[in-house]
Order: structure tokens, then C-alpha cells, then sequence
């Protein structure tokens, strides 16, 4: 079985899969950090997001697909927000159209780099690997073995929805008010509890396999290199970077 958001995962084919896991963890959330960071009303904020995004879609080597898809349906999800300006545009308050664009293209704009950042960093990592990096990092247990679920159990119930939609569309569930009707009201009987059974199952055999020890030594983890050092270091210095520049230089 495959899905499109279960072929993300590890997909990516440049040089930062040599980095350690944990270390992609970290650039990754760096890079995200300062598309939210850095004033999107700024040239030089401007300048430096797209610059970071940029050299992180270079380094990681995402396939040509993923960009593609993630971009159109970035547009898709943030264009709309364009249609808010004549709703935020309020004179009594001061706020002229300048600004009320300035709030649309800031929310477009961080949106659609924060999007290509978290997906580039998720085709860097496979799912074995974002295992290795959480347990390396100081993430709580609980918040870890959430994660790792979801991402290992979201194509599998992704894959089940479209068949019971192809089940039900096959059988004319799609015709007609009333069937639509019916339809939605019995779905939950039949989907919720196929969820549930499964992450019964899931956790059982978690539990069988002592999932949640943290016994690190038998994933094989990456130690730290020199590389993944100077990564670290240039991933923080562009963060501190869009600090700076937002509280002495930005708005």
C-alpha cells in the first residue's frame, strides 16, 4: 500500500541525509522558526526567508513532484486570504489598504514558505529516522511515540477512507439528498470504530515490542559529526539572524 503523503517520508535526495536525524530535526524546525520569525512586511525579512527556504530546498533535494504539489496547494489554501483586505481595511481605526494588504500578503506569504519548509524537512526524514531523531533530542516520551504514530498510522487510515468512499460510491451512495443524508449520519457507526480497533492493535503490540523504551542504542542512531555541528551552528545563526532583524530592524 501506498499513498502520496506515505511516499513524503525519506524522499529526499540530497546531501543533508548525511546529517544525523536529530540534526534534521533541528535545521528543519530552525528554518521553519525563521519563516515565522522574520518580518514577511520587509524586504530584507522578505530576503532573508526566501533565501533560507531556498538553500534548505537545495540542500534537502526534495523530488520535483512534492515542490510542485506543495506549492500549488499552498497557493490554493493562502491566495484566498487576498479576498480579506476589503474586511480589514478599516479607516476609522487608521488602518489604510496598505496595511490591510500587508496583513494578507503576511499571512500568504509566511504560510506558503512555512508549508515548503515543514514538507522539505518531512521528504528528509524517513519514518525509522524520525524515531532516531526524537529519542536523541529531549522530547517528552508521550509527545515522541504520539508523532512516530501518526505519521506511520495517517497513510493506513487515509487508504481506508478511500475505499469505504469507493465502497459507497459504488454502491450509489452519492445520489440523492436523502442517501447523502444517510450516508453522513451512519459513516461515523463505520469509520470511528475501525479507528479505534486499530489503535487498539497498534498499542498492543507497542506494548508486546516495549515500543516506548527509550533503549537508543538498538536504532542504530547517528553519532554527531563535525558536519552536523557546523549545521547546527549556521541553522541558529539564521534564526538569531531574523531575531535580530525583527526587533531592531523589522516590523
Amino acid at each position: 500500500m501506498k499513498t502520496s503523503l506515505h511516499n513524503i517520508w525519506g524522499s529526499a535526495r540530497g546531501p543533508v541525509k548525511a546529517l544525523a536525524p536529530q540534526t534534521r530535526i533541528i535545521v528543519g524546525t530552525s528554518v521553519f522558526a525563521t519563516c515565522m520569525i522574520a518580518p514577511a512586511t520587509s524586504w530584507v525579512g522578505v530576503a532573508i526567508i526566501l533565501s533560507t527556504v531556498l538553500a534548505w530546498t537545495l540542500w534537502v533535494r526534495p523530488p520535483a513532484r512534492i515542490i510542485r504539489t506543495n506549492l500549488i496547494f499552498g497557493f490554493a489554501l493562502f491566495l484566498p486570504y487576498f479576498l480579506l483586505v476589503p474586511l480589514i481595511h478599516d479607516p476609522a481605526s487608521g488602518l489604510s489598504w496598505k496595511n490591510a494588504m500587508g496583513v494578507s500578503w503576511t499571512v500568504f506569504f509566511r504560510g506558503i514558505m512555512a508549508m515548503q519548509a515543514s514538507v522539505y524537512t518531512a521528504t528528509a526524514l524517513s519514518a525509522s529516522a524520525l524515531r532516531q531523531g526524537l529519542s536523541c533530542l529531549p522530547v517528552p516520551q508521550v509527545v515522541s511515540a504520539v508523532l512516530i504514530q501518526i505519521v506511520h498510522q495517517t497513510a493506513s487510515l487515509i487508504y481506508e477512507t478511500r475505499q469505504i468512499t469507493s465502497a459507497i460510491t459504488v454502491r450509489g451512495g452519492t445520489t440523492g439528498t436523502r442517501t447523502g443524508i444517510r450516508v453522513l449520519t451512519s459513516l461515523p457507526k463505520v469509520w470511528l470504530p475501525r479507528v479505534i480497533e486499530r489503535a487498539e492493535r497498534v498499542g498492543a503490540a507497542m506494548e508486546l515490542r516495549r515500543y516506548c523504551e527509550r533503549n537508543i542504542s538498538i536504532l542504530g542512531v547517528h553519532s554527531i559529526s563535525w558536519n552536523d555541528r557546523m549545521a547546527m551552528i549556521l541553522a541558529a545563526m539564521i534564526v538569531a539572524g531574523a531575531v535580530t532583524f525583527r526587533v531592531w530592524g523589522g516590523a
